[in-house]
């Protein structure tokens, strides 16, 4: 198959283009992270393949719209 038509054919099934889903789901395993792990914001960074905090944080805020730690403190249940 080439890359156009493996493109084009995964966009009519599914509405969207394969970069859009691959961000989405490291973003479903990046709040995933954060829900459940202690890992701090840099170790989630490497282990997802970003270069550092501000990568990862600004990759999360475009399609969260919320950075990382706010989107923590929200998750936490209040004591």
């Amino acid at each position: 198959l080439s890359p156009t038509y493996l493109g084009s054919y995964f966009r009519k099934q599914c509405n969207e283009s394969i970069q859009q889903y691959i961000s989405a789901y490291r973003i479903r395993l990046i709040e995933h992270r954060l829900r459940f792990s202690d890992k701090r914001v840099h170790e989630i960074a490497d282990e997802f393949g970003f270069a550092d905090e501000s990568h990862i944080n600004k990759f999360f805020k475009r399609h969260k719209g919320t950075s990382l730690k706010e989107f923590r403190k929200k998750i936490q249940p209040k004591l």
